[in-house]
C-alpha cells in the first residue's frame, strides 16, 4: 500500500513538471503558422519589379519584427524541450512490469517532446527565411541607391549655354514670379502697421531684456569653472540677440496670422520663416566662438582663430538661408529648370569655397595639431563635391555635402556635450565645487572621500553620447533599414559567443542599475549616519556597524540586481560557487579568515571608529574598519593596516571600550629632606583644579602614592581619573606644568642623579711633576 501511494506521488510531480514546462513552451509563444503566412505574403511582395525605398524600409521592418519572434520562439521551445527532456530521462527506459500510469506517463512525455522539436524546427526555419528576406531587400535598397545616385543630367556647361540662349525668359519668369507669389499685394494698411507695431514690441522688449542682462552679469562674480563660463556667455549672448531674435520671431507670427489660410503660402512668408533660424544659428556661433562682453571664450582655442571661424560660419548660414529660398520655395517651380540648375552650380561654389576655409580654421587649432592630415581629406571630399556638381552627377553631390556636414555637426555637438557632462561630474567628484560639497553633506562623505558609482554613470554617459552618435551616423548616411534594424536586433536580442548569450542592452542597463543602486545606497548610509540613527538613541558604535552593514548589503544588492537584469543564472552562479570552494578553502583561507573577523567585529563591537587601542606594537585610534582590514592611525599620523584576524586572535588593548574616561599616572620625585605630607596635599590640590579630571564622585578621587625611595629622590606617584582618556598626554603635561611652577614657588626641590668623581692619578702639568693624589679616608 505505501508503495502504491509513492507510486502515484511520483506520478502526480511528474505531471506538475510536465504542465509547468509545457506552460513555459506555450508562454507568449507565437503562432507559426501566422508568421509563416505574413513572410509568404512579404516573399511575394518582394517578387514585384517596382519597389521604391520606402515601401522596402517598410518591409525590412516587417522581416526583422518576424526573425525576431522566431528566435524568440526557437529559444523558449529550446528551454522547454530541455525541461521535457529531463523529466524523460527521470522516467527512465520502459521496463517489464513498470505500472501502466508510468507507460502512459512516459508515452506523453514523449509525444510533448516530438511537438517541441517539431516546433522548433519551424521556428528555426522561419528564422532562416526571414534572413534571407532581409538580404533580399538590402540588395534591392543597395541597387536603388546606386541608380538613383549615378543619375546623370546637363553639365554645367551645357546649362551656360542653354541659359546664354534663354536669358530673356530668365527675366521674364522672375518678374512673373514676383507679381504673382511674392504676397506682397495681399498686405493692406492695416496689415503693414500690425507688422510695424509688432516689430516695434518685440524690438522694446528684447532691448529691455538685454539691459536686465547686463546688469545681471555685472554684479556676477567671473566665474573659473568651464560650465560657470558658458552660462555667463549664454547670458551675454542672449543679452546681445535678443532684439533680432524677437523681432524676427514676432514678425514670422505676424506673417504667418495673415497668410495662414493662402495655399501655397507666398514667397514673403517662406522669407519670414527663415529668419528666426538664421538669428537663432549666428547667436549659437557667436556663443560658442564669440561671445559678447562681459562674457570670455570659454573653450581653449585661440581667440583670434575663434572669431575668424565665427565670421566664416555666419556666412554659411547667410549662404544656406538664400539657398532656402532659391530651392526650397516657389521660386524652384516657377523659374526655368536650366536656370534653377545654373544657380545652384553657382551657389555649391560659394557654399565650398566657405566650408573648406571653415574646415581651414578649425584643423588650424592647437588641439586638433594632429589631424592636420583630415584638411586633406576633406577638401578633396569638397572637391569631388564640386566636380559631381558641374559633371551632373547632382544627386551624388547632394548626398555628399548633407552627410558630410550633417556629420561634423553631429561630432561637435557629441564633443560640446560630453565636455559640459564631464565639468558637472568633475564638479560633483570635486569637493570644491557647490555641487559636490552638496551631494557629500547629503551622503555624509568626508570631503576627500569618492562618491560611490559616480564613475560607472559617468562610463555608461559617455557611452550613450558615442552610441546616440553612432546611430546618428547610420540615419545621416542612408544606412538600409535593414542594416539599423539588423544593429537593433543585436543590440535588443544578443549574439552567441561559443556558448555564451550575450545581450549589450541587458548589459548596459545592468551596469547602470548597479550604478543607481551604489549611488542611492551611498544616500542611503549618509542618511543613516547624519540623521536617522542619531534620534534612535543607539550607542555610537552600534550606529556605525549598522552604517557599515548597509553599505555592503547596497554592494551586494546592486551586484545581485545587476546579474540579474544581464540575465545571468544564479543556478551557474551556485555551481561556479561550488566547483571554487575547494580552491578558496585552501588558497584564500586568511582573506576568509579576515572577512568572518570583520564580521564578527562589526556585530560583537570589541573596537570602534575614534577608539584608541594598542595592537602588539601599534598604538593609535582606529580610523576605519572594513571587512577585511582595519585602520589605525598612529599619533605620527602613519596609517596601519591591520588584518581583522590579528584584532579577533591577539590582545588587544582598547582605552575606550565601555568608557571614555581612564586613570592616568604622573611619577614625581622630590629631594631628601623635603615635607613628604605637604608634597601631597600641594600634588592632591593640583589635580583637583584641572578641568578634565573627575572630582564629581563618580570616580575615586585624586590621591598620591609614596612608592619608595629612590637613589636620589623620593619617588611618589600622582593618580587621578580624567573623563577622556583620549587626552591623557595633553592632561599629563598640563599637571607636569603645574606640579613644576608649584614646586619653584613651595621651595620644593626636584633632585636629579649625582655621582661623585674622584682622580687617582694627576697628568704631570707645566709646573712640574705631580705625584699620585692621596686616597681618601674612609
Amino acid at each position: 500500500m505505501l508503495g502504491a501511494c509513492r507510486g502515484w506521488l511520483w506520478i502526480l510531480l511528474l505531471t506538475l513538471l510536465l504542465g509547468l514546462a509545457t506552460a513555459a513552451g506555450a508562454a507568449e509563444e507565437p503562432d507559426t503558422g501566422a508568421l509563416s503566412t505574413r513572410l509568404d505574403t512579404l516573399e511575394k511582395t518582394l517578387k514585384q519589379r517596382h519597389l521604391t525605398l520606402d515601401r522596402l524600409g517598410e518591409l525590412a521592418k516587417q522581416a526583422t519584427a518576424i526573425k525576431g519572434k522566431a528566435l524568440a520562439c526557437v529559444e523558449q521551445t529550446a528551454n522547454a524541450r530541455d525541461e521535457v527532456q529531463k523529466i524523460l530521462d527521470s522516467l527512465g527506459e520502459a521496463a517489464k512490469g513498470e505500472p501502466r500510469e508510468v507507460t502512459h506517463k512516459r508515452a506523453e512525455v514523449k509525444k510533448r517532446l516530438r511537438e517541441l522539436e517539431g516546433r522548433e524546427a519551424a521556428c528555426k526555419v522561419l528564422a532562416l527565411r526571414s534572413d534571407e528576406a532581409l538580404q533580399t531587400i538590402g540588395a534591392r535598397t543597395k541597387q536603388i541607391l546606386a541608380r538613383q545616385l549615378l543619375a546623370r543630367g546637363p553639365d554645367v556647361f551645357e546649362l551656360l549655354r542653354e541659359n546664354w540662349q534663354q536669358a530673356p525668359a530668365w527675366l521674364a519668369e522672375t518678374e512673373a514670379f514676383v507679381q504673382r507669389h511674392s504676397g506682397l499685394e495681399g498686405l493692406k494698411a492695416g496689415h503693414w502697421l500690425a507688422l510695424l507695431a509688432a516689430l516695434g514690441l518685440a524690438a522694446g522688449l528684447g532691448v529691455m531684456l538685454r539691459r536686465g542682462l547686463m546688469r545681471r552679469l555685472q554684479r556676477l562674480t567671473p566665474p573659473v569653472d568651464f560650465a560657470g563660463r558658458f552660462l555667463v556667455a549664454l547670458q551675454a549672448t542672449l543679452a546681445r540677440h535678443a532684439p533680432a531674435l524677437l523681432a524676427s520671431c514676432a514678425v514670422a507670427l505676424v506673417i504667418y496670422i495673415i497668410v495662414r489660410e493662402e495655399q501655397p503660402p507666398p514667397f514673403i512668408a517662406i522669407l519670414a520663416y527663415g529668419l528666426p533660424p538664421l538669428f537663432l544659428f549666428s547667436a549659437v556661433v557667436r556663443l560658442v566662438l564669440a561671445p559678447p562682453r562681459p562674457a570670455v571664450l570659454f573653450i581653449r582655442v585661440p581667440r583670434s582663430l575663434a572669431r575668424a571661424l565665427s565670421r566664416r560660419l555666419r556666412v554659411l548660414a547667410l549662404l544656406a538661408y538664400i539657398g532656402y529660398l532659391l530651392f526650397s520655395t516657389l521660386l524652384l517651380q516657377s523659374l526655368p529648370e536650366e536656370a534653377l540648375l545654373l544657380a545652384r552650380a553657382l551657389f555649391v561654389v560659394f557654399l565650398l569655397a566657405n566650408l573648406a576655409w571653415a574646415f581651414s580654421l578649425i584643423l588650424r587649432f592647437p588641439r586638433l595639431a594632429h589631424l592636420r592630415w583630415l584638411a586633406l581629406l576633406i577638401h578633396l571630399s569638397l572637391f569631388i563635391v564640386l566636380v559631381a556638381e558641374w559633371t551632373g552627377y547632382r544627386n551624388l553631390a547632394q548626398t555628399l555635402i548633407v552627410d558630410v556636414l550633417a556629420t561634423l555637426l553631429a561630432f561637435g555637438l557629441i564633443l560640446l556635450a560630453q565636455r559640459l557632462l564631464r565639468d558637472v561630474f568633475e564638479n560633483l567628484e570635486s569637493a570644491s565645487g557647490h555641487w559636490g560639497r552638496r551631494l557629500r553633506a547629503a551622503m555624509n562623505l568626508p570631503p576627500e572621500a569618492r562618491i560611490p558609482g559616480l564613475r560607472w554613470l559617468w562610463l555608461l554617459v559617455v557611452l550613450g553620447l558615442w552610441t546616440l552618435f553612432a546611430y546618428e551616423m547610420l540615419v545621416l548616411w542612408d544606412v538600409s533599414d535593414t542594416l539599423s534594424l539588423e544593429i537593433h536586433t543585436y543590440l535588443t536580442q544578443g549574439f552567441d559567443i561559443g556558448s555564451l548569450h550575450v545581450v549589450p542592452a541587458k548589459i548596459a542597463l545592468a551596469v547602470l542599475t548597479a550604478a543607481v543602486i551604489v549611488t542611492l545606497g551611498g544616500w542611503l548610509r549618509g542618511r543613516l549616519a547624519s540623521t536617522w540613527l542619531e534620534r534612535t538613541g543607539m550607542e555610537r558604535g552600534a550606529r556605525e556597524a549598522l552604517v557599515t552593514m548597509t553599505g555592503y548589503l547596497t554592494v551586494a544588492i546592486a551586484v545581485l540586481a545587476g546579474l540579474g537584469v544581464a540575465g545571468f543564472e544564479f543556478g551557474s552562479l551556485a555551481i561556479i560557487a561550488g566547483a571554487l570552494s575547494v580552491g578558496i578553502g585552501f588558497g584564500l583561507q586568511n582573506i576568509v579568515n579576515n572577512f568572518v573577523s570583520g564580521l564578527i567585529l562589526l556585530f560583537e563591537r570589541p573596537i570602534k571608529t575614534g577608539d584608541w587601542v594598542m595592537v602588539g606594537a601599534t598604538e593609535g585610534y582606529v580610523k576605519r574598519i572594513r571587512i577585511r582590514s582595519t585602520q589605525i592611525q598612529t599619533f605620527d599620523r602613519a596609517d596601519v593596516i591591520v588584518p581583522n584576524s590579528e584584532l579577533i586572535s591577539a590582545q588587544v588593548t582598547n582605552w575606550m571600550l565601555k568608557d571614555p574616561s581612564g586613570r592616568i599616572h604622573v611619577p614625581v620625585g622630590v629631594a631628601y629632606g623635603s615635607d613628604t605630607n605637604r608634597v601631597k596635599a600641594i600634588l592632591e590640590r593640583i589635580a583637583a583644579e584641572h578641568p578634565m579630571v573627575i572630582t564629581d564622585g563618580s570616580q575615586p578621587e585624586p590621591w598620591v602614592l609614596f612608592r619608595g625611595f629612590g637613589d636620589s629622590s623620593l619617588d611618589l606617584e600622582l593618580r587621578c581619573f580624567i573623563e577622556n582618556i583620549d587626552r591623557r598626554l595633553r592632561v599629563i603635561s598640563d599637571l607636569n606644568f603645574a606640579i613644576d611652577a608649584a614646586f619653584r614657588e613651595a621651595g620644593i626641590e626636584i633632585p636629579f642623579p649625582q655621582r661623585d668623581l674622584h682622580v687617582r692619578d694627576w697628568p704631570a702639568g707645566e709646573g712640574g711633576d705631580i705625584g699620585p693624589a692621596p686616597l681618601p679616608e674612609a
